[in-house]
């Protein structure tokens, strides 16, 4: 006898009842949700088994790719091997009834898309990944691999890591805008014998892409003390370099302990620290990969670059900009807390000294080319690899406007709307706008037409002696 049994049926036989049958219906999954009846990835992104879930949809048929950009990453856990530079990201994304997923994938090659219960559906197409994410799921595990750069896109040969603005996609699959935040955890394997990696093993606030990255070498970590807050501040150099870190770092524990104190509580660790990157002999400055922030090993000797990379744990970091645009809101305010740190830390004679240098600073960049500091008519509509933004005006630009107007409302009427400003967003995207129009509601005084000068406008405002000393209110 044949039976026919309709596809959404199982058979069941029952023995001792010859000739009869029972038909089942599988598992409901219409109501089921992966991030409800399944637990969370472990170290590493590791997946358990699942089969209250997979049981009812293995079934089903996995979606094809479709698009989609706008869909959120909640959190992405990443476990690198160095030696064979690959990578697994598994990605935490947010519920959809549209199944698309799009992720940043740049110069990866793509071996593997699959979810909790099997594979899913793909395509790669000029650096982006469209994936087709069933309805239920919550879970997204992309297996890669990468190669290294001599460029700052990526993973350098060198051994450290640098992603900004956008390159966070030849690195792993990722959202680049900076107001996509995203919870992240690392896992760095398969190093040679002698090699030390330095980087942070969880991020638990949502972070712009380009904050996540690692340093790897032959460091030797040297503790600086513990803050009053608590947090154990290094730093890790590489051989040869013994002598300038001491000195760039002889008081960057107190910058710490000054951001801590003065703007309210560090969120990235309770361990935090400068690391070396050898980014070239003739190469300067920082990235802020909190809560390991590298610095160029030719800066390693210059304590306000340590105080600036720092100082993006309050600005640029904990407190992310929503666009492009809003870059002054990141280092127009660092750079001005360093400035504060120099005063904390050396004196107010070495704080008057760097505004003087600052401003002839200012003077050749405006000379060479200068721009608005804050362009914020639109919103993440420049690139900024080619923008002229993408120059040290935000920083001195930004950083002047606000050593005026801590003479214009004081400085200890600036250091509230600052810490109050950082505790309500931190974790959070902000424009630079709503901190202007924060300073208003705060203090009462309007620091638009200050704004205008600094901010909007091009060439250097005219203005009181930038060495007189800030008042306190």
């Amino acid at each position: 006898m044949k039976l026919a049994v309709p596809g959404t049926a199982v058979l069941v036989l029952l023995v001792g009842t010859l000739g009869s049958c029972r038909c089942a219906e599988p598992p409901d999954a219409s109501g089921l949700r992966e991030a409800r009846v399944c637990s969370s990835p472990g170290e590493g992104g590791a997946l358990s088994a699942c089969p209250q879930l997979c049981d009812a949809v293995g079934r089903l048929p996995a979606p094809p790719p479709r698009e989609g950009l706008a869909r959120d990453i909640t959190s992405t856990a990443l476990d690198v091997k160095l030696g064979a530079m690959s990578g697994t990201a598994t990605l935490m994304v947010a519920e959809s009834k549209e199944p698309g997923l799009s992720l940043k994938v740049g110069k990866l090659k793509i071996t593997g898309v699959r979810g909790r219960c099997g594979g899913l559906q793909y395509t790669v197409k000029d650096g982006q990944l469209d994936i087709g994410v069933p309805e239920w799921a919550s879970t997204v595990v992309v297996d890669y691999t990468f190669s290294s750069t001599s460029n700052t896109d990526g993973y350098r040969e060198s051994g450290s890591t640098y992603t900004w603005p956008a390159a966070c996609g030849n690195l792993f699959p990722c959202h680049p805008s900076p107001d996509d935040g995203a919870r992240f955890s690392l896992r760095i394997g398969d190093l040679r014998e002698g090699q030390v990696a330095v980087y942070p093993k969880a991020i638990a606030r949502d972070v712009p892409a380009y904050m996540l990255g690692w340093a790897v070498g032959a460091y030797t970590e040297r503790p600086l003390g513990v803050t009053r807050a608590g947090t154990q501040v290094s730093v890790w150099y590489l051989p040869g370099e013994e002598e300038a870190a001491t000195e760039g770092t002889r008081h960057l524990r107190d910058a710490m302990d000054f951001f801590e104190t003065q703007y309210g509580p560090y969120v990235f660790g309770d361990k935090v620290g400068s690391v070396s990157a050898n980014w070239g002999p003739k190469a300067q400055g920082g990235m802020e990969h909190h809560p390991f922030w590298h610095l160029a090993s030719a800066s390693m000797a210059d304590r306000q670059i340590h105080y600036h990379e720092a100082a993006h744990g309050w600005f640029g970091n904990g407190v992310r900009i929503q666009c492009w645009e809003d870059f002054v809101l990141s280092e127009g305010t660092t750079h001005y807390l360093t400035a504060r740190a120099v005063r904390a830390t050396e004196g107010e004679a070495a704080e008057a000294k760097l505004w003087e240098s600052r401003r002839q600073d200012l003077e050749r960049a405006v000379a060479r080319r200068d721009t608005v500091a804050l362009p914020d008519a639109t919103c993440n509509a420049i690139d900024m690899t080619t923008h002229p933004l993408a120059s040290m005006i935000p920083y001195l630009k930004g950083s002047l406007f606000f050593h005026e107007l801590e003479k214009q409302v004081g400085t200890a009427a600036l250091d509230r709307v600052l810490a109050r400003f950082y505790q309500l967003h931190v974790g959070k995207a902000a424009r630079m706008q709503q901190l202007l129009d924060f300073v208003k509601a705060e203090t009462g005084h309007d620091p638009g037409p200050l704004a205008q000068g600094w901010l909007r406008g091009l060439g250097i405002p005219a203005a009181p002696s930038l060495t007189s000393g800030p008042t306190a209110r």
